[in-house]
């Protein structure tokens, strides 16, 4: 049966709401099971009368500051997506809750402004500025005009352009394997999801989905390629609701594993790593295709295949943002669990979790590692400093500039800035 379409992005949040309202009995169940809400200021109170608030506030429009609490310390992790008797998910509904206090009016925590691209500065662009000229870009910011057809557009989505080392590695092991492809990279194109889950304006998502859509139809490819979960789930659980791809999708360790006859493997890592399986991961059902991509490396031994899984734990999210003192307290949650599994190395696929990782690395041995990274150096492929790693380790302002300089000024980027 065909997926049922949508007028726009922000139709089908209506409709998530007014199900929330009809359907929601208030059992408490999501909240009862939330990893931020004990750690929320909300925590001494029933979890059945906070949500009743949230519903109410979608009925009528009824507000209360728990509403927005309860939205803004959301880490939008899903952890409650399963749980709902009502076949519900709360998950969805927190992002429907937090466009409706947008739409009426209520600005969102001011760090949400830094992760939205089109801003300046923004999170992203700055990080990628410190790390990468734009003579070694191996990627187009937008589509030209009449491109050539290829069969493959790999999407960087704007989060990996934080990790350069990840991207290069990912375009090499591609190369080995003899994949035609044109690259994207975020920024100027966007999946949209920062304007959705983090700003709560689901019409400029929804544009942004679409100029994004235009730019990959216009290669006439056969598939696109994703790195990013979060892309992932845009692709597959939103722009399904309003618009017909016309293109198969697919997430880069799904493509490896269909293609592990191309791969040549030449070194052994002899490493111990352990897999944080992210919550998009899980949202997305890529847990597997990840485990799959790392079980194939020889001389690799995987350690904590459960975490995500049978044993949650979440980086912290969307809240390291919006309520940092419970991110923090997620991420370091994470990380401690992390460490009982004696791993000389931690993997993800998530740019979030990864960069949650490197918020410790100064704390942790973590050493973080991207399954491409991995893989390419199996393959006797280049491997390519990880810079990101390098910037946290800056003890002061001044010593990241004088490591960055060049590559900040090369972008355009005052020192202010």
């Amino acid at each position: 049966m065909a997926e049922k379409k949508y007028p726009s992005l922000a139709a089908y949040f209506d409709e998530v709401a007014r199900q929330a309202v009809e359907m929601c009995t208030f059992c408490g169940e999501c909240v009862d099971h939330c990893s931020s809400y004990p750690l929320s200021p909300l925590k001494d109170k029933d979890g059945r009368e906070v949500m009743q608030s949230v519903i109410d506030f979608l009925k009528d429009g009824t507000y209360t500051e728990d509403v927005y609490t309860r939205a803004f310390t959301c880490a939008q992790c899903g952890h409650c997506s399963s749980l709902c008797p009502q076949e519900l998910d709360p998950f969805v509904i927190m992002e429907a809750t937090i466009m409706k206090l947008v739409e009426s009016g209520k600005k969102v925590p001011d760090a949400v402004n830094f992760v939205i691209p089109e801003n300046v500065p923004n999170l992203v662009g700055v990080l990628a500025a410190l790390q990468t000229k734009p003579s070694e870009e191996r990627w187009l910011k937008k589509a030209p005009e009449n491109p050539k057809p290829v069969e493959n557009v790999v999407f960087l989505g704007c989060e990996p352009r934080m990790m350069p080392h990840k991207i290069f590695a990912s375009l090499d092991v591609f190369d080995a394997m003899g994949i035609d492809y044109v690259t994207l990279a975020g920024g100027e194109l966007c999946c949209g999801t920062p304007h959705l889950l983090a700003a709560g304006n689901p019409a400029l998502s929804e544009k942004k989905a679409r100029e994004l859509m235009e730019n990959i139809k216009a290669f006439s490819p056969k598939r696109v390629i994703l790195v990013c979960p979060g892309c992932y789930r845009q692709f597959t659980e939103f722009f399904t609701k309003f618009m017909d791809l016309d293109v198969e999708v697919t997430f880069f360790t799904d493509l490896l594993n269909e293609n592990m006859d191309k791969v040549k493997f030449t070194k052994p890592l002899n490493k111990t790593i352990i897999l944080h399986n992210s919550c998009m991961a899980q949202r997305t059902k890529l847990a597997d295709s990840q485990t799959k991509a790392l079980e194939s490396i020889p001389g690799l031994k995987l350690v904590g295949k459960e975490l995500g899984q049978e044993k949650f734990v979440c980086c912290g999210g969307m809240a390291n943002m919006t309520a940092p003192d419970i991110g923090h307290q997620l991420g370091q949650a994470m990380v401690d669990e992390m460490m009982k599994y004696g791993a000389d190395n931690t993997t993800d696929t998530c740019p979030n979790c990864m960069f949650a990782s490197y918020m410790y690395s100064n704390k942790y041995p973590l050493n973080v590692r991207d399954i491409a990274v991995l893989l390419n150096e199996a393959m006797g492929g280049k491997v390519y400093e990880d810079k990101l790693e390098q910037l946290w380790k800056c003890k002061s302002i001044d010593e990241l500039m004088d490591k960055t300089r060049e590559n900040f000024q090369a972008n355009g980027f005052p020192e202010e800035m």
